[in-house]
């Protein structure tokens, strides 16, 4: 994920990060857009980070924003063969 963010010309930062600076970061617009991702779930938006007492929202809902869209697009494209594997991530299987 961190690689195709590169290719998509974004900036990614990989680190933990505390729930407090995430709900402030999505209260003042700074984190706009929140995803999961592993092998079984492939780019899955985050709608909203329950706990008991409270929730936050992400800002771009639950269909996820404009990165998340494109992230999973060019992911599933490369997963597929509709875009051309340059990593070898892919094997052939049968």
């Amino acid at each position: 994920i961190l690689e195709i963010a590169k290719d998509l010309d974004l900036q990614p930062e990989e680190g933990r990060i505390a729930l407090q600076e995430w709900k402030d970061g999505v209260a003042s617009g700074e984190i706009t857009e929140v995803f999961a991702c592993g092998t079984a779930a492939v780019i899955t938006p985050v709608g909203e980070l329950r706990w008991e007492g409270g929730s936050v929202p992400s800002t771009a809902g639950e269909g996820g924003g404009e990165v998340t869209k494109r992230i999973r697009e060019r992911l599933l494209d490369i997963q597929y063969g509709r875009a051309e594997d340059t990593r070898g991530w892919m094997t052939r299987l049968a």
